[in-house]
């Protein structure tokens, strides 16, 4: 397989009503699902939190796929048709800069079921597909597409496998624990991608990913992921993120990483990921 041959797509969910692999629909009936809704409505519609995330996914996400050394991909942006108008209108323009961008407004459904109606409709065979999953409050390296370009041809023969780039900068931006740390985690959610005959990145937990399939780990392009104390996952202790192995970040770790992979970042993206106060000090 030449590189070039290899088909790229990414997926985001951006404020999407679902089901899929967050805990509010976990081993729930059918029947609970528009009360779940409902509930999920008011926390994914709340002006703070869709002012936070179209901050985060304009100036970090959208902004580290817009500026790709390698351009050639596309990018699935799937959120709610019940997403209020004027952030509904907001999103469309953010989302109409970057040329790689698809969004769809899509009744509740499976982000899986989502993906496979929207690649079918773009003509892209899930088989011959590379598929990675980003949040929109996360970025990755400018070579971040080059580098899994790369890795898919020489993975090919395979009819199923996956990539991950494990080394992160995890940014939690307020709280006890707020500040920028380095931490080494193959698989986690942000940029991990597969190819599969058949199912979505989201049919998989993340953390499970290699031990369904082939897996490659890359741990020379680094991602950027924030954390907020209004994201899925709960805030974490002092003790967890040390026991998930987490430590600081340098002020020379952050320079070289805004060097060599995150050079496309605004002010308002070193600021949003904290970036902006590891390099102010001394």
């Amino acid at each position: 397989m030449n590189d070039r041959d290899v088909r790229i797509l990414g997926v985001c969910r951006f404020s999407m009503l679902g089901r899929g692999d967050w805990k509010a629909y976990r081993n729930q009936p059918d029947e609970a699902l528009e009360a779940i809704y409902l509930d999920q409505s008011r926390d994914l519609f709340a002006s703070r939190r869709l002012e936070s995330r179209l901050a985060t996914f304009e100036h970090l996400t959208l902004r580290s796929l817009a500026n790709q050394s390698d351009a050639d991909f596309r990018f699935l942006v799937v959120s709610s048709d019940r997403m209020p108008d004027p952030y509904r209108a907001r999103l469309e323009d953010i989302c109409r800069g970057v040329d790689q961008a698809i969004l769809r407004f899509l009744p509740p459904t499976h982000i899986s079921d989502a993906i496979q109606e929207v690649s079918a409709d773009l003509g892209m065979d899930l088989a011959d597909t590379v598929q990675f999953r980003l949040d929109d409050d996360d970025c990755v390296s400018r070579d971040y597409i080059r580098r899994l370009r790369r890795h898919a041809a020489s993975l090919w023969r395979n009819a199923h496998f996956a990539v991950s780039f494990p080394s992160i900068f995890y940014c939690v931006t307020d709280g006890p624990t707020e500040g920028v740390y380095n931490w080494f985690s193959p698989f986690f959610s942000a940029g991990a991608a597969i190819r599969h005959s058949s199912r979505t990145v989201f049919d998989y937990g993340h953390y499970a990913i290699p031990t369904r399939l082939v897996a490659v780990t890359d741990p020379h392009f680094p991602n950027i992921v924030t954390h907020r104390g209004d994201n899925d996952t709960p805030r974490h202790a002092p003790e967890i993120l040390r026991k998930r192995g987490m430590s600081k970040a340098s002020r020379s770790d952050v320079a070289r990483a805004v060097d060599r992979h995150f050079d496309y970042l605004s002010d308002a993206g070193m600021a949003l990921c904290s970036f902006d106060r590891i390099l102010a000090q001394g």
